[in-house]
């Protein structure tokens, strides 16, 4: 594994600076730094001219719940897609461009990237992480750091550590042995440290029976001692448990705020003598640090940098503040080159790309063809300027003598859809809702704010202006509905705490005395939608009313859906214009709630009738392109029997923009699988999620995560991990090695020559995988060690040097409790995916 430079090693006359500062500080001030002052603020200390620094979400762009309504920030694609550039300089630039905008917003950590593994298929982040393989995610993971970084921002990789599932993701104990969580889990956290990451969160879960925040021999003797790491150690949210505990463990900053065990907690039990003085010193230093490296800590001298002078914006709970605009063409732009870049072409029996000259109709059909998954839900969520569908993309890009017909076949929706702008007028007459703040239980009177929203999933707490008691207020949500057709109509609501809806005045759903959850994105999914149906006239406007209050300190969140009786069959009228077109374009997948922070899937079939939709779709063009817009692992049972199947991913704004470039081959699929997709679910090693009685999840699998699994059980996958088909071919033509043998210590430096003997230009991603031929241990039959990203024109051929490290030999001795590089013979093995090694070579470690 390459080690980049250290990036987060200062000059001393800062460090010194930082240490006068901390000198100057009361120990009250020093621990208010170790805590957040509200949902997205960390302390700062008034007396040295440190505000509030802004914390917010970002693995996929900026997320931004201070934002005044109307903001929005470039909508990148998820962590899976990015895993599937196998780029590590577009991926890098991806965060750079994340960093600006966080920049630009007066935002001093993002909240990413995400570096545990996909482990499950089931999970419900699984899209926020970028690969099955901790080398690859190790890579990005670094190419993130340091784009993020390069603009002043700190990155925050999370999640320390085996938070790779969401069901009981408070009070799960992930049971890891020693070797799995030094080779497998871990690699990633130790490359980000060691690269200089500025911060890093600590999990919910527990690890071996320790809570992420409070366990000192991997924060203190590993992450801090072993590998050298001087960041600040941020808490999940709520995630904090104890004083005493994560304070010694090496935990820096309790989020969010107002704090329950840091700060003035913290503060007097350093007086008491329970907490050495020196262990908040030590905290409050790395926060100084990190607030210089990002410049909000004004060093003298220094002019306050775009991100130390903005200040943080609380004019979106009263309407003052105009929106926040983040984006623009050029980030436009690289979305769509990054997504395009994501697209994995898993078969192709010549349909694409497409000619669009011998084109006369094409249909485009399901669920996502016109209601696309750009993104996941929770944390990753954020406010995009637009989504792309396929469908406006494929409008857009086709000639305009050609007919473009378009049925979405069948449903996916778990819940009805939330209402939008799109469908939605607010009491003005303007797209959007209006949500009102009231003071005390009842939405009566004069209210405090009135603010225009874009959708009807609202975290209520997020718009409550200040002054406002937090535990005693209530809210209305109000939007004009316009029904396109006439007819019967389901409308409902859930939520978080007391709620009701009404339509035109009468109760439609009513459950004021509910209790308020404490994991909001859980809560979001668990909690039942109440459903009532209505009778609604065509272009007959109807006002539908949400109503909620607060009466303690927990989150509120109030989300109104509504749709239409089918009136037809969708499903024949998908069928029929399939039948009579040049090409079927199937676009499937899923939604933000099945891929979503706070729960685990329980299959991986794709949600409702769409297996069928794609089966029936086949049976009548054999020109059928099944596009899947999912960001985990689905099963594919129908994709022998259709022309082409493209894997999209959640590839942000650009989605259809892209996919028309990639499917009329202005651009190649240049994805490759950062994942294995299985046969049936059975052939999943890791698949439950579910804790046992007492909490456990046990990782049996071991060392043997993914591809791994697959490899020793001698299981055939659909789709192996590294594998992606182009518009172009390669061939491998040698593989040549420093020399036979090798001394530990040194480096083995690999030749790959390879040549495009396509027509087309094209990219390839040479892939490099050893096998221990001689070991005493088990280990697996492959792991991958190395890659690289080259793109050649027909017949165009390169040299490429790759170099493996002596530890990239090695691997975790639980009886040294070190790395362990065996003596033996190794075989190197260099091909187009894990089950496609073109190359192999021999050589022995003395």
């Amino acid at each position: 594994m390459r080690q980049p430079a250290d990036s987060s090693r200062q000059i001393p006359p800062l460090l010194e600076r930082v240490e006068e500062l901390l000198r100057s500080l009361t120990v009250d001030e020093r621990a208010g730094l170790t805590s957040g002052t509200d949902a997205w603020h960390a302390g700062g200390a008034d007396s040295i001219g440190l505000g509030p620094m802004l914390t917010l979400d970002g693995p996929n762009g900026v997320r931004g719940p201070v934002f005044p309504p109307g903001s929005s920030a470039t909508c990148t694609p998820c962590g899976t897609g990015l895993g599937a550039t196998w780029d590590v300089d577009l991926v890098s630039e991806v965060a750079a461009r994340i960093g600006l905008e966080a920049k630009r917003a007066g935002v001093h950590y993002m909240l990413g990237p995400v570096l545990n593994l996909v482990r499950s298929p089931l999970g419900g982040r699984d899209f926020e992480g970028y690969s099955e393989d901790p080398l690859l995610t190790a890579e990005l993971a670094v190419a993130y750091v340091a784009g993020m970084q390069s603009q002043a921002v700190a990155a925050c990789p999370k999640h320390l550590v085996a938070n790779d599932s969401e069901t009981h993701r408070r009070t799960v104990n992930c049971i890891v042995d020693e070797r799995a969580l030094r080779e497998v889990y871990l690699l990633p956290f130790e490359a980000v440290a060691r690269a200089g990451a500025w911060s890093m969160m600590a999990a919910y879960n527990r690890l071996n029976g320790v809570h992420g925040t409070e366990n000192g021999p991997l924060i203190h003797d590993i992450v801090r001692d072993e590998w050298g790491w001087d960041g600040v150690m941020v808490s999940d949210w709520h995630a904090t448990h104890d004083t005493l505990i994560a304070a010694g463990a090496g935990l820096d900053l309790e989020m969010p705020g107002p704090p329950l065990f840091f700060g003035p907690p913290l503060a007097a039990a350093v007086r008491r003598g329970e907490v050495d003085e020196e262990v908040l010193n030590s905290a409050a230093r790395r926060i100084l640090t990190l607030a210089a490296r990002v410049g909000a800590l004004r060093l003298e001298g220094a002019a306050p940098t775009a991100a130390a002078s903005a200040e943080p914006s609380t004019a979106h709970a009263t309407g003052a503040a105009a929106p926040q605009l983040l984006s623009d063409a050029t980030a436009a732009a690289l979305v769509r080159r990054a997504a395009a870049e994501s697209f994995v072409l898993l078969t192709n029996d010549g349909a694409l790309p497409l000619v669009p000259a011998s084109l006369h109709r094409v249909a485009v059909l399901g669920p996502n063809a016109a209601l696309p998954c750009t993104q996941g839900g929770g944390a990753a969520n954020i406010d995009a300027p637009y989504a792309i569908s396929p469908l406006e993309g494929l409008r857009a890009a086709l000639p305009a003598g050609v007919e473009i017909v378009h049925e979405p076949g069948c449903k996916t929706d778990l819940f009805l859809p939330a209402l939008s702008r799109m469908d939605a007028a607010d009491l003005d007459g303007n797209p959007g809702l209006t949500l009102e703040i009231f003071r005390g239980r009842e939405p009566a009177g004069t209210p405090v704010a009135r603010l225009r929203m874009e959708t009807s999933e609202v975290i209520v707490g997020d718009y409550v202006p200040p002054g406002v008691d937090a535990t005693d207020y209530a809210y209305r949500l109000s939007a004009w509905l316009t029904p396109a057709v006439g007819g019967a109509h389901d409308i409902g609501l859930r939520g978080m705490g007391g709620r009701r809806l009404f339509v035109d005045g009468a109760p439609a759903a009513d459950n004021w005395d509910a209790k308020a959850g404490v994991d909001m994105p859980a809560e979001r999914f668990e909690n039942e939608e109440q459903l009532a149906t209505f009778q609604f006239e065509a272009g007959k406007r109807v006002l539908a009313v949400a109503e909620g209050h607060c009466n303690d300190s927990m989150a509120r969140m109030l989300i109104v859906g509504c749709a239409a009786h089918e009136t037809r069959d969708n499903m024949a009228a998908a069928v029929e214009a399939a039948a009579s077109a040049d090409v079927a374009i199937v676009v499937v997948g899923n939604d933000d709630v099945y891929e979503a922070e706070g729960h685990d899937r329980n299959t991986v079939t794709l949600p409702g009738r769409q297996d069928e939709l794609i089966e029936r779709v086949a049976a009548v063009n054999r020109k059928t392109v099944v596009v899947v817009n999912a960001g985990c692992p689905m099963d594919l049972p129908w994709a022998d029997g259709v022309a082409a199947v493209v894997y999209a991913w959640l590839p942000g704004q650009e989605f259809g923009n892209a996919l028309a470039d990639v499917l009329l081959g202005v651009a190649e699929a240049g994805g490759r699988l950062p994942l294995t997709l299985a046969r049936t679910s059975a052939d999943y090693q890791a698949y439950d999620t579910t804790p046992d009685a007492d909490e456990r999840l046990i990782y049996s699998e071991g060392i043997n995560v993914g591809y791994r699994g697959f490899d020793a059980r001698g299981v055939e996958p659909r789709y192996a991990f590294g594998h992606g088909l182009g518009y172009t071919t390669f061939d491998y033509e040698s593989l040549e090695l420093a020399a036979d043998g090798l001394a530990e210590g040194e480096a083995l430096e690999l030749r790959v020559k390879l040549r495009n003997t396509g027509t087309r230009p094209g990219k390839e991603v040479v892939q490099v995988y050893v096998a221990d031929l001689e070991a005493s241990v088990p280990r697996p039959p492959r792991e991958l060690k190395g890659f690289a990203v080259v793109r050649l024109a027909p017949n165009e051929s390169a040299e490429l040097t790759l170099t493996l490290e002596d530890r990239d030999l090695g691997y975790w001795d639980t009886a040294r409790h070190s790395w362990r590089i065996e003596p033996g013979r190794f075989e190197i093995q260099v091909g187009h995916s894990s089950r496609d090694i073109r190359l192999r070579a021999e050589f022995e470690l003395a």
